[in-house]
């Protein structure tokens, strides 16, 4: 009888099991999609698709194989996106004559908890491309995908912060596959987001824009991509993304090949509008700006596919259509960081064995209705590898608060330049004098205070590790700290012109307070230095220097055993102007 109730029982849960198991097959949402490239098989698979992001409260997983869909797939609240396995090339979605995106056409839409993974979404390879030595026009101009928009009437009217409204939240794209196949602009648009984590994707193929592009956009993660074969760059920030409270993180990602359609594009439409073309310069990670605040750039690879002398083919084309000889109108810059403040670039590996490379890394002011100066920026343990390199480090206009850590601070980077630098100064870090029109009247801006310390050199042709650039034979930095530089090895603090006060760093050592003022060539200026408390009392008597390119100081405070400020008179004939510096104490 036992026997006989316990078999009873194991059957009883073998059906019960099994009936479980085919409700839950039940209940997913497997698309039942089909292949093929025929007009009915796309109006079926987009109809399944949107029916499904439409109405399932489950995950939607996409099956094998490879689905075409027609016109835009409008993406929903609320909605995961699934591959069948965890091979994002199993299960494609390929996009004839729309995008992927949260926008309808119809007003700003707000969509919230949507996950993509595990697949690939491209845009069919047929599908027009803009080529500059053929069209006028750009021909397609939709993202892949697209989550979020800024309205046209914002985006025509600069940045404004008013305009910085999430309409998107909590989004995740992991592990896919965005492969736009040189088709339309962006092929991963972001705007008007907040907490947007983009990770472990393979971002191929964009068309005339950048791989990765985020706008008016907070708790932005960009974590662990390929970006590869990019448009513009390779990964934009364009205005308005980060916060104090929710930073923008750009972190382990390999950036390779970029600025490969757009340079032309630019350039053929400056000739057609009958004006001067201008460089293109966008960097393999890019802020555009204004307003890129706190964003952390860490343990990224910026390089070239074809590792030694790969031209720009834009430059190539231009050559040919416009019989323009030895075109560079188009050029490398590995990271740009143009309207950004607050921001760490920290353990990244840029390497650009190219005629066409311009700079390693770019930092200048952005002014479009706001005005955003690079400050507070650091930019430590980085490594430089290039052939021939015009400018390594170039910056435009960097501000600063008067505290430590309010300027641009270069340091404990590695440099190694194999051949040239061809331009006439061989300079590794030029600042340079910038201008801005405002309120009609040309406006000039120089650099406030910038730190180069403990950076190793390797190169044949620097020789001088700072110098400023000026429009109006006016000192362009208004404060450089330098100390602890090696060049091939041997310490090298061989500055250029331009640079009004110079300070090498200084040491604190029982009680006293050591180190030098160095001069540019360019300073003519009579110097006094003083130590001061922040409320402006003396520390010291005022000590007079005497000319030299390098004066030595021991100053004793009298009391205060770490002061935090030098104040510097500089005369020049009768006209005196003293200035509060930073003490920095290593």
């Amino acid at each position: 009888m036992k026997k006989r109730i316990l078999l009873l029982l194991s059957f009883a849960m073998v059906l019960m099991g099994g009936l479980l198991i085919q409700g839950a097959n039940a209940k997913a949402a497997t698309l039942n999609l089909k292949p093929g490239t025929t007009t009915e098989i796309k109006a079926h698979n987009t109809q399944a698709l949107q029916n499904a992001i439409n109405t399932s409260k489950k995950p939607i997983t996409i099956p094998k194989g490879n689905f075409e869909v027609v016109g835009s797939i409008i993406l929903k609240s609320n909605v995961t996106l699934v591959g069948a396995t965890t091979n994002p090339a199993d299960s494609k979605i390929t996009l004839n004559n729309g995008p992927m995106t949260t926008e309808t056409g119809k007003g700003v839409t707000t969509v919230n908890n949507l996950h993509l993974r595990n697949f690939t979404l491209q845009y069919n390879a047929n599908m027009p491309k803009y080529d500059f030595q053929k069209h006028n026009v750009h021909v397609y101009q939709s993202n892949l995908l697209e989550i979020g928009a800024v309205p046209k009437a914002e985006a025509t009217a600069n940045y404004h912060a008013v305009y910085k409204k999430p309409t998107k939240n909590n989004i995740q794209v992991q592990n896919m596959i965005l492969n736009a196949n040189q088709v339309g602009s962006a092929a991963l648009s972001i705007a008007k987001a907040t907490n947007v984590n983009i990770a472990n994707n393979q971002i191929l193929n964009s068309g005339l824009q950048s791989g990765i592009t985020a706008s008016y956009t907070d708790g932005l993660r960009i974590d662990g991509n390929t970006v590869k074969n990019s448009g513009r760059s390779g990964i934009s920030l364009y205005q308005g993304n980060g916060s104090a409270k929710a930073p923008v993180y750009i972190r382990n990602n390999k950036v390779i090949d970029w600025m490969e359609r757009f340079g032309g594009y630019h350039y053929n439409a400056a000739k057609a509008a009958k004006i001067a073309p201008d460089m293109m310069l966008d960097g393999g990670i890019d802020s555009y700006g204004p307003a890129n605040n706190y964003v952390y750039t860490i343990g990224n690879t910026v390089s070239l596919q074809k590792e030694n002398n790969k031209r720009i083919a834009d430059n190539q084309k231009t050559e040919q259509k416009w019989g323009v000889k030895n075109a560079r109108y188009v050029g490398y810059t590995g990271i740009r960081g143009s309207g950004i403040a607050h921001a760490v670039y920290q353990n990244n590996t840029v390497t650009i064995n190219s005629p066409d490379a311009i700079s390693f890394m770019t930092f200048n002011l952005r002014l479009r209705n706001t005005y955003t100066a690079p400050k507070y920026i650091l930019v430590e343990k980085n490594k430089f590898t290039a052939q021939n390199i015009s400018f390594p480090i170039r910056i435009f206009g960097g501000a600063s608060d008067g505290s430590l850590a309010s300027g641009i601070t270069i340091r404990q980077n590695t440099f190694t330049i194999n051949g040239d630098i061809p331009t006439y100064y061989k300079t590794l870090i030029d600042v340079r004098e910038k201008t801005e029109t405002i309120s009609g009247k040309l406006t000039y801006f120089g650099t406030s205070l910038v730190t180069v310390t403990g950076n190793k050199i390797t190169s044949k042709n620097v020789k001088q590790i700072v110098a400023g650039t000026p429009i109006r034979k006016l000192p362009v930095v208004d404060t450089l700290y330098i100390g602890q530089n090696t060049l091939n090895a041997k310490p090298f603090q061989k500055i250029g012109g331009y640079l009004d006060t110079v300070i090498q760093l200084p040491t604190y050592k029982k009680g006293i307070i050591s180190g030098g003022i160095m001069r540019s060539f360019t300073d003519t200026a009579t110097k006094t230095i003083q130590l001061r408390d922040t409320a402006g009392k003396a520390l010291t008597k005022p000590i007079a220097l005497k000319k030299g390119p390098i004066v030595n100081f021991a100053l004793k405070p009298f009391y205060s055993p770490k002061p935090k400020v030098l104040w510097i008179t500089n005369k020049v004939g009768t006209k005196s102007v003293t200035k509060k510096v930073p003490l920095y104490l290593f």
